[in-house]
């Protein structure tokens, strides 16, 4: 019996000594698998943004009336497109040219075409272009366009192809992909030292765009801009209701208009012998 209880006693101890080594082998197995590669797993996204500092109309009119650049150009547009707020062009005008006044060049732009559409004003576009050619000297791409276009369109100036084609070309380089460009050129087929000068302008107008001047012909004239004193915006801009309430600014579309050029004049055909 005592052999018997000691070959009990091995046998129990060799099996678990096998267990132990299985395992041993099981969580080295494991451990030498290769992990998922990391682009199989949910890859987590940012819901960050460059969000407004205003969180509602009544602290965007605090921020316009403490003369914020962004809020004074925000709330002109909404002025301007009663968005949220009665519509008050005279209001949007102030609030437009303390933004420009402040750096926001597209708030240069929109003064451009608030005499250029004639949105609540008088259209004036001898002011439009001066607007415009501010915004374009700061590189606002919509406003080289609208200056080539004004010139190729004979809107406010005298029509002038070559001078336009080259404006044209300048938003092109600021990414216009509207074509405008091309239909000058094919306008201009026949005069291709006219297309060299159009070309040769834009780079002259492209090395110190900052500094550069359109050379048109007015056909009215206008009054200089006087920009408004930032006083004159009164402290407290259109009180919205309690429910009223603002969203996030919008992304605008181009705001481009398309040029128009008279009909390519029919050459008569050769009489027949």
């Amino acid at each position: 019996m005592a052999r018997f209880a000691q070959l009990t006693l091995l046998w129990r101890a060799l099996s678990v000594y096998r267990t132990a080594v299985t395992l041993l082998v099981t969580a080295g197995a494991l451990a030498a698998k290769p992990a998922l590669p990391q682009e199989a797993l949910p890859v987590l996204i940012s819901t960050k943004s460059n969000q407004p500092a205003w969180k509602s109309l009544s602290e965007l009119q605090h921020f316009a009336a403490q003369g914020n650049p962004a809020a004074c150009f925000e709330l002109g547009v909404r002025c301007l497109e009663a968005d949220g707020l009665t519509q008050d062009t005279p209001q949007a005008i102030l609030l437009l040219t303390q933004a420009a006044q402040g750096g926001v060049t597209n708030a240069t732009f929109r003064l451009g075409k608030i005499y250029h559409d004639g949105l609540g004003v008088p259209v004036d576009y001898p002011r439009a272009l001066e607007y415009y050619t501010r915004a374009a000297q700061a590189g606002v791409m919509e406003a080289q366009h609208n200056i080539g276009a004004m010139l190729a369109s004979a809107r406010g100036v005298k029509r002038d192809l070559v001078e336009g084609l080259a404006w044209l070309l300048v938003a092109n380089k600021f990414g216009d992909a509207s074509g405008a460009d091309t239909q000058v050129r094919t306008r201009l087929a026949q005069r291709p030292a006219d297309i060299q000068v159009a070309e040769a302008r834009a780079a002259e107008l492209l090395k110190d765009l900052s500094q550069a001047t359109v050379r048109a012909i007015l056909l009215v004239k206008t009054a200089p801009v006087v920009a408004p004193h930032p006083e004159t915006i009164s402290p407290v801009i259109l009180a919205p209701s309690p429910a009223t309430t603002i969203s996030p600014p919008k992304l605008e579309a181009p705001d481009l208009f398309k040029i128009s050029l008279p009909p390519i004049p029919v050459q008569p055909e050769a009489p027949h012998k």
